[in-house]
């Protein structure tokens, strides 16, 4: 990319001008140079600093990619050692430890070298690409153990909490859950899991079909189409079936097309409530005169979410009450 573009290109990002196709290029280029001290040598200092905050996730996320190979060469021979990530803010920190860092029920799957753990200490719902390019979108307060790479017979991921997963299809290798007494197989096809401690876990189906059994039943197995549910009652050791209730949390996970022209956040925001059922407010007020020029096709509320976090550096907050819009401007 010529220089004189370059610097155009990243003065109008820094004024939040930039198309949604221009950051996606501004973020390739400035990954393709991490490992060079002056390729920004030709802006201001004050336009490298912040240029240089704005894409801290993007380096943060690469830093704990190269991380991850480096420790687990150094560890090879220790086989207690785990790889643990606690997501907090937009980063992720890497912590070396002895043991495992919380305790899962007991399943037949127990945490290997080279497995990733994931502890979301955020308040908003945190996206994680699996090697077989499956998605994994981890609600607040949850956690999830899958391996670096799936081997080539099978799929398994261990969990706590709430997770939604978009299962890459793959016919030779199902993918499993393990969330407590609760194993659910797929193959792929998209679908939420509430496996909190103290309530029924929960499984509740958007796409294709999915099977749940108990690991103490082998009789157990029930299968699960669009809009069903199955839920574990541990006091009875039971699996129930039923249908997805329409005041469900699950219509964030639809997918829609949407398009947006220059369109102020208030705008926005209405439109967002009504086609996915929820309640977005904002704690910032300048917020409401953001513009948007954007097209999102075929893409659930999170993915929409994490694009204007990326874009245009709004943050958001999940609660019982709803999701709070903010700028970040640390």
């Amino acid at each position: 990319m010529e220089k004189d573009i370059l610097r155009k290109l990243i003065e109008k990002y820094l004024k939040g001008n930039c198309t949604l196709e221009e950051i996606a290029a501004i973020h390739e280029w400035y990954n393709s140079f991490e490992d060079e001290q002056d390729f920004v040598n030709f802006i201001s200092s004050q336009q490298q600093q912040e240029l240089k905050q704005r894409l801290l996730a993007n380096i943060k996320r690469n830093i704990a990619s190269e991380d991850i190979r480096l420790k687990e060469i150094h560890n090879r021979r220790n086989i207690s050692r785990t790889l643990i990530y606690v997501l907090s803010g937009v980063a992720a920190t890497i912590i070396l430890t002895i043991g495992v860092f919380f305790k899962m029920q007991k399943s037949p799957s127990r945490p290997d070298l080279g497995d990733v753990h994931v502890v979301n200490m955020t308040k908003t719902i945190q996206r994680l690409a699996l090697s077989d390019g499956s998605i994994v979108w981890l609600n607040p307060k949850s956690k999830v153990i899958y391996p670096q790479n799936f081997t080539s017979s099978l799929r398994k991921v261990q969990m706590q909490g709430e997770a939604f997963f978009e299962v890459s299809p793959d016919p030779r290798r199902p993918f499993i859950i393990f969330s407590g007494n609760v194993i659910t197989r797929v193959w792929g096809t998209s679908f939420r899991i509430r496996a909190y401690e103290n309530i029924p876990v929960e499984v509740s189906v958007l796409t294709g079909k999915v099977s749940v059994q108990l690991q103490t039943k082998e009789d157990s197995e029930l299968i699960l189409l669009p809009q069903q549910t199955a839920t574990y009652l541990k006091a009875t050791d039971l699996l129930k079936k039923g249908i997805e209730k329409k005041t469900s949390k699950m219509s964030i996970w639809h997918k829609e097309t949407l398009t947006f022209d220059n369109e102020p956040i208030r705008d926005v925001i209405k439109v967002l409530n009504a086609q996915f059922k929820v309640n977005i407010s904002t704690a910032d007020e300048k917020l409401l005169d953001y513009v948007l020029k954007a097209d999102f096709t075929d893409q659930s509320l999170p993915a929409i979410l994490e694009m204007l976090r990326k874009s245009l550096n709004v943050e958001n907050e999940i609660s019982d009450n709803g999701i709070i819009l903010y700028t970040d401007n640390n």
